[in-house]
């Protein structure tokens, strides 16, 4: 039996922290069945090492499957599901960008994920219903980088007024918006 659903953290994150937890409890009191694996942290955080962590569960994703992704999770997504020809039903991307962020600590832990050969457009051919939620005033994500990834993959997209970077410390421990894209 597969997953409905897929939640991935970004960098310096986990399962347990920001609305995961809480996306988590709503989407399995839905009925869905939900992954949300604990990637490698900063130490071990790659490419390689994330796409081993997913591909432990490949034969459990199916083409009917959802995917929220924050911060540096959508590229993560994107990377995986074009290298692997994984099809996917939804997409939610919440901060998505595929550059680096010009913040070193980042920068030098995320640069693996964009991988400037891997034609990102082919997404739209592999998941059918993208979305990228994002805010006006992210102090980590620039906007643009955001609109950037968006327009690539032909995305719809909503702007949260103040939302910063849609975690924890910005208020977002709970992110009802995101209950709508759960079906």
């Amino acid at each position: 039996m597969g997953y409905d659903v897929l939640i991935v953290h970004g960098s310096f994150g986990d399962p347990f922290g920001n609305w995961q937890p809480w996306l988590f409890q709503e989407a399995t009191k839905r009925g869905k069945r939900v992954l949300c694996p604990h990637f490698p942290g900063p130490d071990e955080q790659s490419l390689v090492n994330w796409t081993r962590t997913l591909d432990s569960y490949r034969e459990h994703l199916s083409d009917d499957l959802i995917v929220f992704a924050h911060s540096l999770g959508p590229a993560f997504v994107l990377d995986y599901c074009v290298q692997s020809s994984l099809k996917i039903r939804k997409f939610v991307g919440v901060v998505p960008f595929y550059d680096l962020i010009g913040i070193e600590e980042f920068d030098k832990i995320n640069s693996s994920f964009f991988v400037p050969e891997l034609d990102l457009s082919r997404f739209k051919e592999l998941c059918p219903d993208r979305n990228s939620i994002y805010s006006d005033n992210d102090p980590y994500v620039p906007r643009a980088h955001c609109e950037k990834l968006s327009e690539l993959i032909d995305a719809k997209t909503h702007v949260v007024s103040g939302g910063e970077h849609l975690n924890t410390s910005a208020g977002f421990k709970e992110f009802p918006l995101l209950l709508d894209y759960i079906d």
